[in-house]
């Protein structure tokens, strides 16, 4: 019996260390969460204006307006503290710094790889956090 229950102990010990390891994500790189509950994890290279889409190291291009979240940081998406903080369908970013800024990107500043707010505020990947684009959880994530 003793045995029985070291294995499983040591089994599910294994699987926790398993699924934390699968949420790092490579250094550079970003997850990137779609309103359909897709999740592609790669490097944002640059957005293509207009429309606003993202170009990924893969050469893959993303509709922003496809886009739930962004996390520069992890592969988890499910943090409630921050999205009870989110009261609009605007633009939330979250700063490493822990400053929260809100309002609507519309551009995108290449030669500082910094995503700009309406009001000509600037925002550099590097210093990013997280990015929500909806307050809504895609169904697929939920």
């Amino acid at each position: 019996m003793k045995k029985s229950v070291s294995w499983i102990a040591a089994a599910l010990l294994v699987a926790a260390a398993g699924a934390a390891a699968a949420q790092r994500l490579p250094p550079g790189s970003q997850a990137v969460f779609l309103k359909n509950g897709e999740v592609l994890t790669g490097r944002i290279i640059d957005v293509v204006l207009p429309p606003l889409d993202l170009k990924m190291e893969s050469g893959s291009l993303i509709a922003l307006r496809d886009v739930w979240m962004i996390n520069f940081e992890s592969g988890d998406w499910n943090f409630p503290e921050e999205r009870n903080i989110l009261e609009t369908n605007d633009h939330y970013i979250f700063l490493k710094s822990g400053d929260i800024h809100s309002g609507r990107i519309s551009a995108y500043a290449a030669d500082r790889k910094a995503f700009v707010f309406e009001t000509g505020e600037s925002f550099p990947l590097v210093q990013c956090r997280r990015i929500y684009f909806s307050k809504t959880v895609p169904r697929g994530l939920r």
